[in-house]
């Protein structure tokens, strides 16, 4: 019995965002690598899926980058190994409060102190059992005990019995669970929704207790198709991998949430317009306001790194567009070269879709609920803060700023709206949130008019 709980301990830490500069699609701080799967595993679809679910869960890194590099990495697997790999990864990082609140009723040890690789083994598996029809429960079951066996550790090789022990349980029980799921009094609202208490009690406080579980039932079960914009200016939603169409690569197309174009919408930019957008990556916003000019003006598109800058540069030779540049420059940077000689900024409208927090994007990015804490939003709200006061400064006089983010906290929207309005010579035009679901993504936006 030592010997077992020897082997299933293994704590490992949560580390929240930071206020690294663009840190909602950057690199997390990484703790110790806890171990990972071994050489000699056979490579099948849940292995490939483990590995991933280690590397997010694990060692904090972001699932959409992870995701993509496995997904990049096996160039021989099928569309349906990839969307089955696609869904057992952001369906297990989705779940993984409510799970680990399942598991550790048929477990005498609890998650927290489990072998990375167990913990992430029964996290999977349990999630097929309880939410993917199509996959038979010994599948799920056999599958992870197979897999634990070909572990050349010895350690891990003794805990398949363990691992087959509790999810049959979890199977057997499987009608009891989602009727304790079901019922108020047996399961926390925080546990049926799988989020952070904190997060919870954060949300509800803002926007009260029924309207923010019906955002966080959006986050689970809500539509994971993705919106597309025309070049005529309409929108649809596609499913699929919309990368790979035609559509796409001939730059008919652009991927960009619903709310996310409603930016270039409001700027309403005029014919031969200077449009700066001042951390634009991957480039959406700044190429769907460029073709709103029609072919005039400029669009001078800019993010803190040359990584960033390729992603928007991507965008703009896809697109084929003539008005539009993109490079490196830290927004939090003054440029004198956008102030004329009367002290007068040179912009007609500079877009501000600044990093942040990213809560109104957990559908997308799930991995989200665990990276974000009440500490980082503070932290974020300092550095938007920092950017705006720089960035203000080059709306000429009668030009607009576009503030916006994809966030839900009061922080980095209306506060900061509020802050915005305190500088000399601004006035609110135009104000509109998103709320997750209506009718895709979390989104905030407001116009201001420099007098």
């Amino acid at each position: 019995m030592d010997n077992k709980k020897k082997n299933i301990t293994g704590r490992t830490g949560q580390k929240s965002f930071g206020s690294s500069y663009k840190n909602t699609s950057g690199s997390r701080r990484k703790d110790k690598k806890p171990d990972t799967i071994q050489k000699k595993t056979a490579v099948t679809p849940r292995s490939i899926a483990i590995s991933g679910l280690i590397k997010i869960l694990e060692e904090k890194q972001f699932s959409h980058i992870i995701l993509r590099e496995l997904l990049h990495q096996y160039t021989n697997l099928t569309e349906r190994d990839r969307a089955f790999i696609t869904r057992l990864v952001e369906g297990t990082i989705e779940y993984t409060i409510q799970l680990d609140f399942i598991l550790n009723k048929f477990s005498k040890t609890h998650t927290k102190n489990m072998d990375p690789l167990i913990r992430t083994v029964l996290r999977m598996s349990s999630y097929q059992i309880l939410y993917m029809d199509k996959v038979p429960d010994s599948a799920a079951i056999n599958e992870a005990v197979k897999f634990i066996k070909e572990q050349n550790e010895n350690s891990i090789f003794f805990l398949s019995g363990y691992v087959n022990g509790v999810l049959r349980s979890v199977s057997r029980e499987k009608e009891n669970i989602f009727a304790d799921l079901a019922h108020t009094g047996k399961t926390p609202a925080y546990i049926r929704l799988s989020t952070p208490l904190w997060l919870y009690d954060y949300l509800r406080k803002i926007y009260g207790k029924e309207e923010t579980e019906k955002m966080l039932q959006w986050f689970l079960t809500g539509s994971k198709e993705n919106y597309v914009r025309f070049k005529d200016g309409h929108s649809e939603v596609m499913d699929g991998n919309i990368s790979k169409t035609k559509l796409f690569k001939t730059g008919e197309i652009s991927i960009q949430d619903y709310a996310s174009q409603q930016v270039g919408i409001e700027a309403a930019p005029k014919d031969n317009d200077y449009i700066l957008d001042v951390c634009a990556a991957p480039g959406g916003k700044s190429c769907h306001v460029a073709e709103l000019l029609k072919g005039t003006g400029h669009v001078d598109a800019r993010d803190l790194t040359e990584d960033k800058v390729r992603l928007i540069q991507e965008n703009i030779d896809r697109l084929g567009l003539k008005n539009i540049s993109a490079r490196a420059f830290d927004a939090r940077t003054p440029d004198e070269s956008l102030i004329n000689e009367k002290g007068e900024g040179k912009a007609d409208i500079v877009l501000a879709d600044l990093p942040c927090s990213g809560l109104g994007i957990i559908g997308k990015k799930p991995d989200i609920r665990f990276g974000a804490s009440l500490d980082g939003i503070k932290e974020l709200q300092a550095l938007q803060r920092e950017i705006l006061t720089t960035v203000v400064r080059y709306v000429k006089p009668g030009g607009k700023l576009v503030y916006s983010t994809c966030t839900l906290s009061k922080e980095e929207n209306e506060d900061n709206r509020d802050f915005i309005l305190e500088l000399p010579g601004f006035t609110l035009l135009k104000e509109r949130k998103f709320l997750p679901g209506e009718p895709s993504d979390g989104f905030y936006l407001c116009v201001f008019r420099k007098d």
